[in-house]
């Protein structure tokens, strides 16, 4: 029995030496390289505190200089389990300072479990891998014994990603860039009030506004008088648009400008061009996949008329007002949109090829037909 668990933790934790030793190595790579081989799994398991700790150094690196989580879902995923763990922390906290950090770091861990996905784990081990490959070359000791054994002990899934010190800082840098963004925003959105509130108009009156766009014309020439304001304001909503855009593209946005038949259009002429079984979505075959795109953008072009494209902006501003009574979270950005929409003919532009891309997307989903039930043997 003892030989045959032996054999298993070999197998599920190979030693990190054997792993490197094909690379070409510095002299300081070889002799990191000969300590862990000749310690083996036992060494790893001995500085796993120390390499999980120190390991926060390598967030600073150039491979991992621009590595972020999701800013939203961590602040999201942050104050859900922060509220989950309220009563355990404040009764921790009565009875030591110790006792307050283990509940805290047990929360961790949840927190960094739940947030580092899949294709986040994925891109940690990527870039830890063009990290070591630099480091295989420089007389780096610490740092090549530390990426080294982080590398394998990542891998295993006895070992919570919230310990790590390079995921924390990866998670903490995110926390605060998203609190910085916020705090932006929000020194933004007080100078708008300002302006405003001088010209006397209600500031939570904004769907009124909307259908008074002298007004808001006037509103903003008064922001030119202060300095930056009108530039950043600008800046702003075309981050809010791209977003929105980007969200729209994926069919993760409920927008629905167009009707089944102008979405199915498309289709058929992309089927009858290339094939019954061709796919507009087809990644996988470049052409393919540009022709359709180019069928797609010629078929938006044709569909909005000058009567279709009025439609449209009514339908748009109409959407615009029920996001902002309702508070939706893209409805700034949708009001943002309305100023690609100018005009009395259409103008290609990014919007509203998203808004039809991702209701076809959203489209095709629906009308997928649900898998049929397997019959039960007699």
């Amino acid at each position: 029995m003892t030989r045959k668990g032996n054999k298993k933790s070999h197998a599920n934790t190979p030693s990190p030496a054997l792993m490197y030793q094909a690379h070409k190595t510095s002299p300081a790579a070889q002799i990191v390289v000969n300590r862990i081989a000749s310690g083996g799994v036992d060494y790893m398991r001995q500085n796993l505190i120390r390499i999980m700790t120190d390991s926060v150094k390598l967030a600073d690196e150039p491979e991992f200089i621009d590595s972020y989580l999701d800013g939203e879902k961590a602040t999201e995923a942050s104050q859900r389990w922060l509220k989950k763990y309220e009563k355990r922390l404040a009764a921790a906290e009565q009875k030591s300072p110790d006792a307050y950090h283990e509940v805290f770091d047990e929360m961790r861990i949840d927190l960094v479990a739940e947030l580092a996905t899949p294709a986040f784990r994925k891109d940690v081990s990527e870039r830890l891998q063009a990290l070591l490959d630099r480091l295989m070359t420089t007389n780096d000791l610490e740092k090549l014994e530390t990426v080294m054994l982080l590398k394998p002990l990542l891998g295993m899934r006895s070992v919570p990603w919230g310990l790590c010190g390079l995921i924390l800082a990866i998670y903490n840098r995110t926390m605060q860039r998203t609190i910085q963004e916020y705090d932006e925003e929000k020194e933004l959105y007080d100078d708008v009030i300002d302006v405003f509130t001088a010209e006397g108009e209600n500031p939570t009156d904004l769907i009124n506004l909307l259908d008074t766009p002298n007004r808001l014309e006037e509103l903003g020439k008064k922001m030119k008088e202060k300095p930056g304001l009108r530039q950043r304001l600008e800046n702003e909503m075309l981050k809010m648009a791209q977003a929105l855009e980007n969200e729209l593209l994926e069919g993760r946005v409920t927008l629905d400008l167009f009707t089944e038949d102008e979405l199915i259009l498309p289709l058929k002429r992309i089927q009858a061009e290339l094939g019954e079984h061709a796919s507009a979505f087809d990644a996988a075959n470049e052409q393919m996949a540009e022709r359709s795109f180019e069928i797609i953008r010629q078929t938006i072009i044709e569909i909005m008329t000058t009567k279709r494209f009025q439609r449209l902006r009514n339908d748009v501003r109409a959407s615009a007002k029920i996001w902002l009574r309702e508070r939706h979270k893209w409805a700034a950005a949708l009001q943002a949109e309305f100023g690609w929409l100018d005009g009395e003919q259409y103008e290609e532009n990014k919007f509203v090829l998203a808004a039809f891309l991702g209701q076809m997307i959203r489209l095709g989903k629906e009308q997928k037909p649900a898998p049929k039930q397997k019959k039960r043997a007699n």
